[in-house]
């Protein structure tokens, strides 16, 4: 057989030729058979992808052709072979299969469909088989796979943000280990329930509902917004709420959910509240502290508001990359590149994440929680263990380090409140020194020790200096510089509870320096736990 449809001849020389290049010049293999079983006609694609002509009897094609199920190894029954089947009178739609033979020595992953061709009286005269190369699309959904696994690990390990996912009804999709944590439920517990009579009355519930409803049909996220809400236990807590859809790869919406734990910092508005009343039914002079209510209630309000801006700058980025997924997904996209958008991802919840944490810090200063682990720690070793993980950081900002202090300093302190202050001092050097170099330097006596943090940043104006180590203040505008205003005041905290002082000198234009002084061996441990509170308002 000189030509792969030389078997067709009711057609003339002309239709002949048109037919057999259409045929071709697809790339779909496409192999035709008669009644016998004999090979009659293929196209191009058809040579290319299985190595025809291969004259064999159908008992055989297995065999001559190296036809093999899905597992790659397990030869296809002859009565499972398509074109086989399409001989016999079936239609057989999308049936992978495995061929490897001398010709095709790499082996390739097929999608198989089969066709009799029927004659008169519905009588099969032959049959056509049409299959392309799967290979490509079997790698597209192994990379989907594997992104998809990538993006749950990142949401189910996100710490002390639990996220949850619901469809239009309100069931919960998935529910990660901070939400386990934060409402104590497991996740095998609420998947495909909804949250009424479990987390939510009824009227919240549906309330719930209405609010999903709406970011469907505005697409506009929804909050932050505070919910109250039953833990498994009974004990209600109080969420910082944020929720916002994405689309699936069905063409559905679904949505997330993400909150944040603000208990403590109701618990301490509501002790202020209480507070107030039972002064005025008591008729004493309560004005100064009626007014310090309002101010708490006022600085809570605030702390919320800059709360909520901060928490929204990572979130729309994640959003975006969490879409941008979904429609590299639709296009079966490869691995590589969807791992940039999860990289983004991934960055933006650890942003979310650290935030987090600093509204945990301040909901325990505000309620008088901060305890202090104390024990004897070398400074100096600590130091160098917070320049180090700041290495890349601030090799990006342009601000190499210097801290040159061989020698132990040992004192007794906490010692992961003493790494959230230099922490806080050199994130603000880099921050606001970006370009230019930043020093640290420990001295110590036998009493004393004193770190300090020197930069050449923007600087800050004499009348600003006072006020920077208090809640939501800062130097420079924020439009200029993200952030909630808190680093330094907690700084200011952590140091005075140790019973040491923080300062500052500063020029604007020619940077700033931090002086930390810190008692080294005067803070007495309480002998059974080792910790001290300091009291609320501190």
């Amino acid at each position: 057989m000189k030509h792969a449809f030389s078997g067709i001849h009711d057609l003339n020389a002309e239709a002949g030729l048109l037919l057999r290049g259409a045929l071709d010049v697809l790339d779909e293999a496409i192999i035709v058979a008669d009644q016998a079983g004999r090979i009659v006609a293929w196209n191009k694609t058809a040579a290319r992808l299985v190595g025809l002509p291969v004259d064999a009897s159908p008992e055989v094609w297995n065999e001559a052709f190296g036809i093999f199920l899905p597992d790659e190894r397990t030869p296809c029954p002859t009565e499972s072979v398509p074109l086989w089947r399409a001989l016999q009178g079936d239609r057989v739609d999308d049936v992978e299969l495995y061929v490897k033979n001398p010709r095709t020595p790499q082996g390739i992953h097929v999608l198989v469909s089969a066709r009799p061709i029927l004659g008169e009286q519905g009588r099969v005269r032959g049959g056509v088989v049409i299959f392309q190369d799967a290979t490509v699309t079997r790698l597209a959904q192994a990379a989907l796979n594997h992104a998809e696994a990538r993006l749950r690990a990142i949401v189910i390990n996100t710490p002390n943000i639990a996220i949850e996912g619901y469809d239009a009804q309100g069931r919960v999709l998935y529910w990660n280990r901070a939400a386990e944590r934060l409402f104590g439920w497991s996740e095998d517990e609420v998947v495909g329930k909804t949250l009424d009579g479990m987390m939510l009355d009824t009227p919240s519930t549906q309330k719930f509902v209405e609010t999903l409803e709406e970011i469907a049909r505005t697409g506009r996220p929804n909050g932050p917004n505070e919910w109250s809400c039953r833990r498994k236990d009974g004990s209600e807590v109080w969420v910082y709420s944020t929720i916002f859809a994405i689309p699936t790869i069905a063409g559905a919406c679904e949505f997330v959910c993400m909150d944040v734990d603000v208990t403590p910092l109701k618990l301490a508005e509501d002790r202020i509240r209480e507070q107030a009343k039972r002064m005025e039914a008591q008729a004493i002079d309560n004005a100064n502290l009626f007014q310090e209510a309002l101010q708490a209630i006022s600085a809570r309000d605030d702390f919320l508001a800059v709360a909520s801006h901060e928490l929204r700058t990572p979130l729309t980025p994640l959003k975006l990359q969490l879409e941008r997924l979904v429609r590299d997904a639709r296009a079966g996209a490869s691995q590589e590149r969807m791992a940039p958008a999860l990289e983004v991802a991934h960055r933006q919840a650890g942003r979310l994440a650290a935030l987090i944490d600093r509204l945990l810090d301040v909901s325990r200063i505000t309620a008088g929680k901060l305890d202090l682990s104390l024990d004897e720690v070398d400074l100096c070793a600590l130091v160098q263990d917070v320049v180090t993980r700041f290495g890349r950081e601030a090799e990006e900002a342009g601000c190499p380090i210097s801290f040159h202090h061989d020698k132990p300093l040992w004192g007794t302190w906490d010692r992961l409140r003493l790494e959230q202050v230099v922490t806080n001092l050199l994130g603000n050097a880099i921050k606001y020194g970006r370009g230019k170099p930043i020093e640290l330097e420990l001295e110590a006596d036998d009493g004393t020790a004193r770190l300090t943090v020197r930069d050449q940043g923007v600087g800050i104006a004499p009348e600003d200096q006072g006020k920077i180590f208090e809640r939501f203040e800062r130097a420079v505008s924020n439009q200029s510089f993200g952030g909630l205003g808190l680093g330094l005041w907690i700084v200011r905290q952590i140091v005075e509870t140790h019973g040491g002082t923080v300062r500052v000198e500063s020029t604007p234009g020619v940077g700033s320096t931090f002086c930390v002084e810190l008692p080294r061996w005067r803070m007495p441990l309480d002998e059974s736990h080792g910790t001290i509170s300091i009291p609320p308002g501190t």
